[in-house]
């Protein structure tokens, strides 16, 4: 029987509901968008929090329109699966309630805290050696030591420790559990064993009863409430099935690798955040590769996605919330299209510069930084944009070399996948400074990946490597080659990115 799963992607802005149906010998995935809705953080006297019940609403309501999209055709609507963004989580007291509303990982306050957790571990290096996670203040070790030290009586109280699908998953079927990529974001997992770090843990001072063992990918949570079912009309009981839960591993899933092709190729999952690696079957953190900093992350079937985050379209986004806000009302299309027209390598900037990682003020902070670098400040919409694109491009570059040169393998091709492939610009500038192949597709990878280890749980599809059989037959891929868009000189451009980013640490000092 032809039966349909449900993925619930929540992004840090925006979440959407696919409808995926596998059907056909050999199996094609067939989806539809069912629901798509905004939400942003509050901003409250203790930091910015998630809207949950906003969240959760909307949740609801795009299970009750799943029901009727099944009921309509006649189809099984077999499991539902969340999957969101990294590194946020929420505590659960002993009676199932939610004990207070999950922080943002753009708190501020996480920033102040980095340090005095680091010195703790024994430093940065130390960290990173029994972790293998990339430094970054949005870490949730470091989330937690802030709340710990804010609010210890919170954690007197907690039984369980949950990330946002976690918590989601739990609301859906009653059902707590921690599932293994989402946690492997949170730098408290054990590089080489992918398990909980109980002396790490324990170091932070936090009960080891918060943190479950840990579930792999495709596991079946529970069945949605009976509550649910009534309210959404549902006719048959309905699997809660994780996916990958970290959304970049539910992209990664999908990644449309041939045969073998994972060896040769890296991948690029494009949106508010890039994140670039390569796929591995053990983790790679040496001193080396700490250096980078890249990190090691749990994917599906035992992989590690072995990426670095860089920032992404987020430095365009904010730009764009600017415009906005000042009554300009131009789309990510005409914003592109002006950077196109506008002059190549006017101003270089270092995507991951700190201050671009809080928001609020992009321009400016934009242009404070060209004019501290002795560069052109950006004057339009056009200039920022491609300097922000530009900017993207060469960081993948200097990651691509940075891969190289610890692993010893050529990458021969990159694979983009995620909603930042629509802006064909940026890919064709990502395949101009790196000087290889960038094959793009699918857009929707996340969900897909999300519907496809569903499937899996489900036992309708095999393993990892027919899932991404499952891909290439279902979606089609657009290729960019070096070459064909006269932008500039890359090379120059590149000499210079690594000027900047040696000077990252050293400006407005």
């Amino acid at each position: 029987m032809t039966t349909a799963h449900l993925a619930i992607d929540l992004g840090a802005s925006s979440g959407r509901a696919i409808i995926g149906v596998l059907e056909g010998s050999p199996a094609r995935l067939r989806i539809e968008e069912v629901s798509r809705f905004e939400h942003t953080p509050g901003i409250t006297p203790a930091g910015p929090v998630w809207d949950l019940t906003g969240i959760w609403n909307h949740i609801t309501v795009a299970l009750k329109r799943a029901v009727d999209w099944c009921s309509e055709r006649t189809i099984e609507f077999a499991s539902v699966g969340v999957d969101t963004w990294g590194v946020d989580w929420a505590l659960v007291g002993t009676s199932g309630d939610l004990l207070s509303l999950p922080h943002c990982y753009r708190d501020p306050r996480n920033v102040e805290i980095a340090d005095r957790v680091l010195e703790k571990m024994g430093g940065r290096d130390a960290l990173y050696a029994r972790t293998g996670i990339q430094h970054m203040p949005l870490n949730t070790i470091f989330q937690v030591a802030a709340r710990h030290i804010d609010e210890p009586r919170l954690f007197d109280a907690a039984d369980r420790l949950l990330f946002l699908p976690d918590l989601f998953h739990y609301w859906l079927s009653g059902e707590m559990s921690n599932e293994r990529t989402i946690a492997s974001t949170s730098s408290m997992l054990d590089v080489e064993t992918g398990e909980w770090d109980s002396d790490l843990i324990a170091k932070l001072g936090l009960p080891e009863h918060l943190f479950s063992p840990l579930e792999d990918p495709g596991f079946e949570v529970g069945m949605v409430r009976d509550e649910i079912e009534q309210a959404i009309g549902a006719v048959a009981p309905i699997r809660v099935v994780a996916p990958a839960a970290h959304d970049t591993a539910s992209a990664v899933a999908a990644v449309p690798f041939a045969p073998g092709e994972a060896a040769s190729s890296a991948y690029l999952s494009s949106g508010t955040w890039s994140l670039l690696g390569i796929e591995r079957e053990s983790p790679l953190a040496s001193p080396e590769a700490g250096a980078v900093p890249l990190t090691n992350e749990r994917g599906v079937a035992g992989t590690v996605r072995v990426l670095k985050n860089i920032a992404g379209l987020w430095l365009v986004q904010e730009l764009r919330r600017e415009l906005l806000a000042s009554g300009r009302n131009l789309s990510f299309a005409e914003m592109t299209e002006q950077a196109a027209a506008a002059e190549p390598f006017r101003t270089i900037v270092d995507p991951d510069f700190p201050d671009f990682a809080l928001p609020g003020d992009m321009s400016g902070k934009v242009q404070r930084y060209a004019e501290a670098t002795g560069q052109q400040a950006p004057e339009n919409v056009g200039q920022f944009v491609r300097c922000c694109l530009e900017g993207l491009a060469l960081g993948y570059r200097r990651t691509i070399d940075q891969v190289e040169k610890i692993t010893g393998a050529k990458i021969e091709t990159l694979h983009a996948v995620g909603g930042g492939v629509n802006n064909r610009l940026l890919s064709q500038f990502a395949a101009e400074a790196i000087h290889r192949p960038v094959i793009c597709g699918p857009t929707e990878a996340t969900a897909i990946g999300n519907l496809l280890m569903q499937a899996y749980g489900c036992g309708a599809v095999a393993d990892r490597h027919e899932i991404r059989e499952v891909v290439a037959r279902s979606f089609e891929t657009e290729r960019f080659e070096a070459g064909s868009n006269g932008s500039g000189d890359w090379s120059a451009a590149q000499s210079t990115f690594a000027q900047l980013v040696a000077r990252r640490g050293d400006l407005f000092e």
